[in-house]
This record gives structure tokens, sequence and C-alpha cells, in this order.
């Protein structure tokens, strides 16, 4: 927390004011479009498509936590790394979510 100290104006024994600056959250819009189940199979999707995170429309109605423990135990398909990025091919996600 950034603090902000304030003159008193000539009086001495007064404590400082403190003003406290909050930070202002931006919503930002999606910069992909929601996947859906008539999306190309070769389509790299995001987790936040798969799951339903900020607003966009789940393929799987689970958190976070839960869709990664389905795919350490071989239920979803590992995901593809690009950079610090993880993608899904769109395909595998369609063709798991069949079979659960």
């Amino acid at each position: 927390m950034h603090a902000l100290f304030t003159s008193n104006q000539g009086h001495a024994m007064q404590t400082p004011e403190v003003q406290t600056s909050k930070k202002t959250v931006v919503h930002r819009p999606l910069r992909v479009a929601p996947a859906t189940a008539d999306i190309h199979p070769d389509s790299l999707i995001r987790l936040h498509q798969i799951i339903g995170l900020n607003g966009a429309p789940p393929l799987l109605a689970c958190g976070r936590t839960q869709f990664y423990a389905w795919v350490k135990a071989g239920k979803l398909p590992p995901p593809r790394k690009i950079g610090h990025s993880s993608y899904w091919r769109a395909g595998d996600i369609l063709a798991a979510l069949e079979a659960l």
C-alpha cells in the first residue's frame, strides 16, 4: 500500500494525514472468442475457454484444480506449451469430454 502524506499547514502538534491510493481494476474484454462445440478441431484453446473463466461460457463445468487433476489422471489431454502459456487442441478436448 502506498501512502501519501499531506502537510499540516503549520500545525506542529498534529499527526500527518494519510491518504491511501486505490488501484483501479480494469476489466478487459476477452481477447479470444469463447470455445463452442462447433469450433474447428485443430484450434488451440486456453484454459479459460474450456472451464469458463472471466465470463466465458464453459465447455466443461469444473474448477481449475479439478481440471488439472483430470489432466494428471489421464482423463483429459496434457497441454501444449507455447512459451509460458498452456494450450489444448480443441479436437482433443472435445473427444475427451465425450469420453467422460
